[in-house]
């Protein structure tokens, strides 16, 4: 067991530095798009080596209801960032100043859906789905659930930088991510909120480090206000207090994931 464990330990820090500085780091499109594809079958032997089942092990296989739990949970991570930059607009924190016409649309469009999609998915299986499933027989699990959090929220050093805000501002979404990999057991809904509320920033703001690839053109105006201040916080806890009710008042017809049906992805 202990084995397993410090196998499993060395396998996360072998998964999480090939994604951050390998795919992340290249900027050839289709090198990216390989290294990518790379990070599943070295995923699939690391999590059976550590003694985990394989990806299935972990909650990445193909479900009832996995679309639906999907789909929803895409579409409150969406919501929320939309009525984030709402706000912005109409406090005149930031302001608009266009978008992208026809045919401009699709490139930046496809780079924001894919870039993300992948980006997301494969933050949910590192942070969420193969730390809890390599902690939850060593630890107790509201420990394994705050580990989890944190490593999301430093996580977003690779992106950003360091800084408390960045971090106070994970630590809330990251209650949101890892509650829903908790209740529905796989990790679709979980991805799906993360997806979601990255495709709202991609469209207003790009993906990371590439402004260019953006749909909508806002710009900020140097203006503040409270709820402006307060936004990058508020929303995440707004958000995760929503998934509180929802997956409660929705639990005995949301789809849980079964470990025993489905189909491995």
């Amino acid at each position: 067991m202990k084995k397993n464990l410090i196998i499993g330990i060395v396998g996360f820090f072998v998964l999480d530095l090939y994604f951050n500085l390998v795919p992340v780091k290249l900027t050839n499109m289709y090198l990216q798009l390989a290294t990518i594809l790379l990070f599943f079958p070295l995923a699939s032997l690391i999590t059976k080596v550590a003694g985990l089942g394989g990806l299935r092990g972990i909650g990445l296989y193909i479900h009832k209801g996995w679309g639906r739990n999907f789909l929803f949970s895409f579409l409150i991570g969406f919501s929320f960032w939309l009525i984030w930059y709402g706000i912005d607009l109409i406090t005149g924190t930031t302001e608009y100043q266009g978008r992208k016409q026809g045919m401009q649309i699709i490139m930046p469009l496809m780079q924001i859906l894919v870039g993300f999609f992948f980006g997301s998915f494969i933050n949910g299986i590192i942070v969420r789905a193969y730390v809890i499933t390599l902690l939850k027989d060593h630890l107790k699990i509201s420990w394994v659930f705050t580990i989890s959090v944190f490593i999301y929220a430093f996580e977003d050093f690779w992106y950003a930088g360091f800084s408390w805000s960045n971090i106070i501002f994970s630590v809330i979404l990251g209650l949101s991510l890892t509650y829903a990999y908790f209740k529905t057991g796989s990790v679709w809904a979980d991805v799906g909120i993360h997806f979601g509320l990255n495709v709202a920033y991609g469209l207003f703001y790009g993906l990371v480090g590439n402004k260019d690839s953006r749909i909508f053109q806002i710009e900020e105006t140097g203006r503040e206000s409270v709820l402006s201040s307060v936004n990058p916080y508020f929303i995440p806890l707004l958000m995760f207090l929503f998934l509180l009710w929802a997956l409660k008042k929705y639990e005995s017809t949301t789809f849980i994931a079964n470990k025993n049906e489905g189909f491995p992805v």
